[in-house]
């Protein structure tokens, strides 16, 4: 009866001296790293607080044309939306990589990601 507790005592040591083995040679999972879209949103955060939303056309008082019985034109339309120019600096970057993002070039959209955050931290 001696030789059940001297191995099973065996058997303890050998199972728990490979779970300590084993937890040893398991590497530590990488951090996650955040995907372009999540470091889009957090850019596009820090851009609008930077240059603040543009500043919306003013309102103008209704002309005499305006009151006719006339389609607008394309030109009278243009002029009423306010056309703003486009985006430059670190707001054309982030524009650029939200269309990488959107076609699917994570690399491509990180390096605009890359560049947008530089233009910011004035690199």
């Amino acid at each position: 009866m001696t030789a059940k507790p001297a191995f099973a005592r065996t058997v303890v040591a050998s199972v728990l001296a490979a779970g300590l083995l084993a937890a040893v040679a398991v590497p530590l999972a990488p951090a996650r790293a955040e995907s372009c879209l999540e470091q889009i949103v957090a850019l596009q955060k820090r851009v609008d607080a930077v240059q603040g939303k543009p500043a919306a056309p003013r309102s103008e008082p209704q002309s005499v044309g305006a009151q006719l019985d006339q389609q607008p034109t394309p030109g009278s339309v243009a002029a009423a939306t306010g056309n703003l120019p486009p985006p430059v600096g670190p707001a054309a970057a982030l524009n650029a990589a939200q269309n990488f993002q959107a076609a699917g070039d994570e690399a491509k959209c990180l390096k605009a990601v890359g560049e947008a955050r530089d233009m910011l931290e004035g690199r």
